[in-house]
């Protein structure tokens, strides 16, 4: 096993991915670009989204090695992104991470990969949607000496990774019942390594309480009809598997997951400001090898419509 922190960082898997230590199993963060709880998933032309998200992650112990690389404990990741709706049908997104780590031994930071989608609206009919993405993962993602151990922090993968997707939504009333799949595939990385392709998949039901904000307004009629608040909450399943890490040709027996989790979380609009918060349960720790288990995690965002 290298002595290296892997991070690979990229866009769309709601909220999840797992980490434990400093040589190779912090497999990933995720930042998520659309909340998609409201069945929204793209833009009305020429309109313009800027977001923020923090993701707060543990880790518990288990039966990790240690070794001479420290476990991480938890990670926070920060996320900036933008959206523009090029059409009613298409919309494309940008999004950048920057990690903190955290352990025992010290703390450590860096600049993730940058992630590029296109999402398009294939059938919008019935109060049901049906759309396909497609982007890419960008290597922008920094590499340097750790400052907690001796090991080297890789913070992205190093590598140019595919991307694809598709969402669909079903509203009722006031209930939206989300679902998405979603597949990266990894390229050779940082000294032509291997770290994982990653697949996610996701069932989200929502309730609206109270029914308003102005957040994606079709038109200025449909905008002055809306109310100024809205309120929603959801609750569901999020479930990601990861595949091996291979470095130098050897396969890591200590990588490679499946997990699932129960998330609950509400969303408040205020015009055209809205902040999700989600709190992820894990309920599935599906691990190869010897690696500690994920733990709890809370995300919370905001979102400003141009």
């Amino acid at each position: 096993m290298k002595k290296t922190l892997l991070l690979i960082v990229f866009l769309y898997s709601t909220t999840q991915t797992f980490s434990q230590c400093a040589c190779c199993a912090a497999a990933g963060a995720s930042a998520s670009s659309i909340d998609s709880n409201n069945g929204i998933f793209t833009l009305p032309t020429n309109q313009w989204v800027i977001e923020g998200y923090g993701d707060y992650r543990t880790i518990q112990n288990g039966n990790a090695i240690q070794a001479d690389e420290k476990l991480l404990k938890n990670m926070f990741i920060s996320s900036l992104g933008v959206r523009y709706g090029i059409t009613n049908k298409i919309t494309i997104s940008a999004t950048i991470p920057y990690v903190f780590l955290h352990t025992n031994y010290g703390n450590d930071r860096g600049l993730g990969d940058l992630a590029l989608l296109g999402t398009f609206d294939l059938y919008s009919k019935n109060s049901f949607s049906f759309a396909v993405q497609a982007g890419v993962k960008l290597p922008t993602g920094i590499q340097k000496d750790s400052n907690f151990d001796n090991t080297t922090v890789v913070v992205g993968s190093g590598s140019y990774d595919p991307m694809i997707g598709i969402l669909f939504s079903k509203h009722w009333d006031k209930m939206t019942l989300t679902g998405n799949g979603f597949y990266k595939y990894a390229t050779s990385g940082f000294q032509g390594n291997y770290y994982g392709s990653l697949s996610t998949q996701s069932l989200m039901l929502s309730y609206k309480i109270k029914e308003g904000g102005r957040f994606c307004a079709m038109d200025e009629k449909a905008e002055k009809a809306m109310s100024n608040f809205g309120w929603n909450v959801f609750g569901g399943y999020y479930g990601e598997s990861h595949d091996k890490v291979k470095e130098d040709n050897v396969v890591d027996p200590n990588s490679g997951y499946y997990l699932g989790f129960a998330n609950l979380g509400t969303s408040i609009s205020y015009k055209k400001w809205s902040m999700p918060l989600t709190v992820s349960l894990p309920i599935i720790n599906d691990l190869n090898g010897s690696q500690n288990n994920a733990g709890f995690r809370l995300r919370i965002g905001i979102v400003r419509s141009l």
